[in-house]
């Protein structure tokens, strides 16, 4: 009986990521379009970005994902939007990539799901900073490819990253797609691993049962909240004397 329950609701969750995820893309895109017709990669992107909350929260209203997954399946759930935006961004004219990219966001979170199910015990802490990793890597990737070529002339890292901008129109997406997904990604990863630094308290004895809160150092986490952080500085001092220029 529970894997006929976990069947049906792996089946639910699919559909429903896969459903609201994709409408929430295409109203965003059609009001994108009517705003900035020259600018549909970003108002796509935070349709998308909505759609996977809204869907994730759906599931969780409906019992689909317990209170306790339900912010590490739309964390990586949201890591893997951000690889198909990225992706389908340098790929517009292959219809059926974009189809089967499209589909890993509902299979992400069938399998995150799953997987917590499975192992409950999961450390939340742990999640959190395999998450930060995910999320920070394009930005931090990009901040070491960039001081390698342009610092020390080692361009190695940097070539994939002139394939997409050597593209059609590579340029043009490559700036509408990256600053959600560096700018977001070192924001979220950075609250995340700082927010794994608290441990919250209950206080049943207490007539109004509220939580008390104190800071737990975890080595992990801080590395890479610390590496996000320092990321985040290289790349806005970057930005600035781009622009100064």
């Amino acid at each position: 009986m529970e894997t006929l329950i976990s069947k049906d609701n792996s089946a639910k969750i699919f559909v429903a990521l896969s459903l609201i995820t994709g409408i929430s893309i295409v109203l965003f895109s059609l009001v994108g379009h009517y705003l900035t017709p020259t600018k549909l990669i970003p108002s796509s992107f935070i349709g998308g970005t909505i759609g996977v909350i809204l869907a994730n929260l759906v599931c969780f209203k409906h019992k689909y994902i317990d209170r306790t997954n339900l912010l590490p399946v739309t964390l990586f759930t949201l890591i893997t939007l951000g690889v198909v935006s990225f992706v389908v961004a340098f790929n517009f004219n292959r219809p059926l990539l974009i189809i089967c990219s499209f589909f890993l966001i509902g299979l992400t979170a069938v399998f995150t799901n799953k997987y917590l199910i499975k192992y409950p015990n999961t450390s939340k802490s742990k999640l959190y900073c395999v998450a930060g990793i995910f999320l920070s890597f394009p930005a931090i990737y990009f901040v070491a490819a960039s001081v390698l070529k342009f610092q020390f002339g080692y361009d190695f890292f940097f070539n994939s990253l002139d394939t997409f901008l050597n593209s059609p129109n590579g340029q043009q997406n490559f700036n509408a797609i990256t600053p959600f997904l560096f700018g977001g990604g070192l924001l979220l990863s950075f609250f995340l691993n700082a927010f794994a630094q608290i441990e919250f308290i209950n206080k049943n004895e207490s007539l109004l049962n509220y939580k008390n809160f104190r800071f737990r150092v975890n080595p992990f986490n801080l590395a890479v909240l610390l590496l996000t952080g320092f990321a985040g500085i290289v790349l806005s001092t970057y930005l600035v004397i781009e622009n100064l220029k």
